[in-house]
């Protein structure tokens, strides 16, 4: 009970549950059974402009930004500087999947600038170099390391056993496993024939994680790599396996998030997803994907875009930005952006299909101004005014009331009056439209 007071009477708690019209002690409440988590680590306490997050049950769904260094990239300084162009997209938290030594660098640089939750992938920290057998006391220290920088969630890839690792050989799959994270892990495990490190030690770990204030996040090694395998045995002997690890985690006073998706058709995602969170004990679930098909080769983006709105009605709570080559190349800065974008599109189709009343509101006051070919006040009321404000300019829409480059003369905002504007216009001594000419209440 005191754990629920001090968190639903935490200034920035109670802020971020006001802003999605939530009451703050049923969220803090649902911290604590672990239906949601709250993004904010002792780092993050003591930035004057730090946002923190809310993930999991009845929250707004939210948009994970994917970025860092591969295996060879070094320039840290790139990163740093595009990622302005990444936060114009506003995504809701960022996470580095950096590959190499830099990583935690890099966080320490991202930490200054984001403002959002930062997450990390600390088996690639761990798990990089398979020659090295690290002892306990190297491998929690090196754990520990890779948190210092200030990230407020980590990913780490506990879902791999040694049953696992058979079932994974004997497995009909196509595609064994598409996760980094979790070939690393099996390659250490089977180099020195030894436990997954994630697991024997993980007391330990939820030790270091509560003193940090950090939320393990629990990776998905078993995603589905195509559709094909979709819904197997092999993915559910991880869930299992995750959700026992889940509830230890959760008695140490630790948050945790899981995560699912991969490659799943239209028509299973709304069976899978609901079984695999209920399996979870109702943690919020972070989806790479849902991939809906496996050949639109280039066209990722679309095709998570696809996934993210359906699987965000069945169970989904934080998604991932997917860009158009996401099976073949690094993302640029712009290309992250765009993908950014593209989920945040979804994520309002989600919320206004459950009818939040901010983004129901926001719908019809900005179709109000499409009637009124209102130019302004479309960009003010659009998911990105900046981009919109691009588009009207270059076609000259800048004069309330002037009808589009489509249209024109024909537009049916103007040729077509309801009787109330008629009248609106007799009364304002109008010879004309109103709607056909800049409005002169504005």
């Amino acid at each position: 009970m005191k754990m629920i007071d001090n968190l639903a009477t935490d200034a920035k708690f109670v802020a971020t549950c006001q802003e999605e019209k939530l009451d703050p002690r049923t969220v803090a409440e649902e911290v604590i059974n672990g239906t949601v988590i709250f993004l904010r680590s002792n780092a993050s306490r003591a930035q004057e402009n730090y946002r923190p997050l809310l993930v999991g049950a009845n929250t707004r769904r939210k948009i994970t930004a994917l970025i860092g260094l591969g295996p060879r990239d070094r320039d840290r300084e790139t990163i740093v500087q595009t990622m302005s162009v990444i936060l114009a997209a506003r995504p809701d938290a960022v996470m580095d999947l950096t590959t190499n030594p830099e990583g935690i660098a890099l966080r320490r640089e991202l930490k200054e600038v984001v403002g959002v939750p930062l997450g990390a992938c600390l088996t690639y920290d761990l798990f990089t170099n398979p020659r090295k057998k690290m002892s306990k006391s190297e491998f929690l220290e090196k754990f520990e390391a890779g948190l210092e920088p200030g990230v407020d969630f980590t990913l780490v890839h506990m879902g791999m056993s040694w049953d696992i690792i058979e079932a994974m050989k004997k497995s009909s799959r196509i595609m064994p496993t598409t996760s980094r994270g979790g070939g690393l892990v099996s390659r250490y495990m089977q180099t020195h024939h030894c436990e997954n490190p994630l697991v024997e030690w993980l007391d330990e770990i939820v030790e270091i994680c509560r003193r940090y204030e950090v939320v393990l996040d629990l990776g998905d090694i078993f995603r589905p790599g195509c559709a094909a395998d979709a819904g197997d045995d092999l993915k559910w002997m991880e869930i299992r396996l995750l959700a026992e690890q889940r509830k230890r985690i959760l008695a140490g006073g630790v948050q945790v998030l899981c995560e699912s998706g991969g490659h799943i058709p239209l028509n299973l995602i709304s069976q899978l997803i609901p079984a695999y969170k209920e399996a979870l004990g109702g943690a919020p679930l972070w989806l790479a994907g849902p991939m809906v098909v496996d050949t639109a080769v280039t066209l990722d983006s679309i095709v998570n875009t696809i996934g993210v709105a359906v699987a965000g009605q069945h169970g989904g709570d934080m998604f991932a930005s997917i860009t158009q080559n996401e099976h073949y190349a690094m993302p640029t800065a712009p290309e992250t952006a765009e993908a950014v974008r593209n989920v945040r599109v979804a994520i309002s189709a989600i919320s206004l299909a459950n009818g939040f009343e901010p983004e129901v509101v926001r719908n019809r006051e900005l179709s109000k101004a499409r009637r009124l070919n209102a130019w302004a006040d479309q960009a003010e009321l659009s998911l990105y005014p900046d981009l919109s404000n691009q588009v009207f300019m270059q076609h000259d829409l800048l004069k309330d009331g002037k009808p589009c480059t489509i249209c024109g003369i024909y537009c049916p905002h103007v040729v077509v009056k309801k009787d109330e504007e008629v009248q609106a216009d007799v009364l304002l001594g109008l010879g004309k439209t109103r709607l056909g000419e800049p409005n002169q209440t504005r």
